[in-house]
């Protein structure tokens, strides 16, 4: 019977040390820090969604805003254009907002056209030019962004300044553009 006790009272005097030593333990234990997370401000690929990427820029809050990306190539897989879209608040009918990037030697007075659909087709005009190349900002109707919900490509045609009445026509793939749409952030205006 005395040995009992004595043996009950060894293992909590060890139980009582063990959990007081882990505590002292646990509070000069590093968590370490990923090495994979960019710096405040940087942006950084979060997925890849068929198609498209999703880009975003690493906040404080974590709260980081991402748009859809997707370069555009032509039928012998040279890069042709890049689209960057993200959402908007729904004002006057425009739910989306896009910037696409075409080359320098782009002809400017022909205008960028898309086709959604065999029905739908629209131009858009060029908004400026800089070192990377010139820019189209776009807006996109619900009734836009439904057909590329339910489409498999959507066509971009651009001119070049050196054959203005052979103008190129590429893909836009809307392969994975759902799942990418739906994590893309609502930019305020």
């Amino acid at each position: 019977m005395y040995i009992k006790s004595i043996i009950k009272a060894t293992i909590v005097y060890i139980l009582i040390t063990s959990v007081v030593s882990a505590q002292a333990e646990s509070d000069s234990l590093s968590l370490g820090s990923s090495i994979d997370l960019p710096d405040i401000g940087e942006p950084y690929l979060a997925e890849k969604l068929g198609d498209w990427s999703l880009r975003c820029v690493r906040m404080q809050d974590g709260n980081d805003p991402c748009e859809m990306n997707q370069l555009l190539l032509n039928a012998e897989r040279q890069p042709m254009s890049e689209i960057s879209l993200f959402r908007l608040p729904a004002i006057q009918g425009v739910v989306a907002g896009a910037n696409i990037i075409v080359p320098l030697e782009t002809l400017l007075t022909s205008p960028l056209i898309i086709s959604f659909s065999a029905e739908t087709r629209k131009q858009y005009p060029y908004s400026f030019c800089n070192e990377v190349g010139c820019v189209a900002r776009i807006g996109f109707t619900s009734e836009e962004v439904d057909l590329m919900k339910n489409g498999s490509v959507a066509n971009i045609t651009v001119s070049h300044i050196s054959r203005p009445n052979q103008p190129i026509t590429f893909g836009m793939s809307l392969k994975g553009f759902t799942a990418a749409y739906s994590r893309t952030s609502v930019i305020a205006r």
